[in-house]
């Protein structure tokens, strides 16, 4: 039990107490009065008797009225407390009021906000695609095959590998590899992607063309593979796919000699 409560406690079997000596005191009023009230009907003239309990009648009376004020001051502390609490409630019922407005206008921001987020998002999304729209991926080239000049090693060697016409020249722009080179110098090692962008899109399509006729792209006879150069986001929405494409496989194992994007 808190102190706070055990003070109400106390305060409470206080004022039960004064009520009850009051009522006490109001009975034995009452019995004296009676009483003199009945001696007034008798013959006898008053004594000493009658002055004693007019003394003790008018003690009681301004004890009764003492226990009377005190009992009102109590009422008046009480109604006091009460008049507090109901001005800190009414404060209180306010100020979560307040709260539950800006609430409501935090969700309606955000909402608007998660919308802007998801339509700039959409854009960014849109514009990454785009700007690698013209570049492919080499993958499985081993290192340091390219040389010193990747552009000039990729425009002469991509004809050669897929097959193209010796009319049909490509035009690349800038190539690179992307990641870090590892430590481990041993043939086992995993080879960087190399990424070629091509001055112009059709350079890109007759490539990819020509890497899906060619299906086996070597290079001393090592296998090599070319696929578009996609965003991140785009990667993740083809990963969603990748039950669905073995379901077709198991359905049509001839689809496992393709590519299905």
């Amino acid at each position: 039990m808190s102190r706070k409560s055990g003070k109400k406690d106390k305060k409470k079997s206080r004022n039960e107490d004064e009520y009850s000596e009051i009522e006490e005191i109001r009975d034995i009023v009452a019995a004296m009065e009676d009483g003199l009230v009945e001696g007034d009907g008798e013959e006898a003239t008053p004594g000493e008797n009658n002055r004693d309990i007019l003394k003790a009648i008018i003690s009681l009376k301004s004890g009764l009225y003492k226990k009377i004020d005190g009992v009102q001051t109590t009422i008046t502390e009480v109604r006091k407390e009460i008049q507090e609490c109901t001005g800190r409630l009414a404060h209180a019922e306010k100020r979560i009021s307040d709260a539950e407005d800006n609430v409501n206008g935090l969700i309606s921001k955000v909402s608007t906000l998660e919308s802007t987020v998801k339509t700039l998002s959409d854009k960014v999304e849109d514009l990454e695609c785009r700007s690698r729209r013209n570049n492919v991926r080499l993958v499985g080239l081993p290192e340091k095959a390219e040389g010193l000049d990747t552009v000039t090693f990729l425009e002469k060697w991509l004809p050669e590998a897929l097959g193209m016409e010796s009319r049909e020249t490509l035009v690349i722009e800038r190539a690179h590899r992307i990641g870090t080179l590892s430590n481990n110098d041993s043939r086992s090692a995993r080879p960087r992607t190399l990424i070629m962008k091509f001055l112009n899109f059709k350079d890109k399509e007759r490539v990819l063309k020509a890497a899906r006729i060619k299906r086996n792209v070597l290079y001393n006879n090592e296998q090599v593979r070319l696929h578009p150069d996609l965003s991140a986001g785009v990667h993740k929405m083809q990963r969603d796919y990748d039950d669905v494409r073995k379901k077709l496989r198991d359905k049509d194992p001839t689809l496992s000699k393709r590519r299905l994007r």
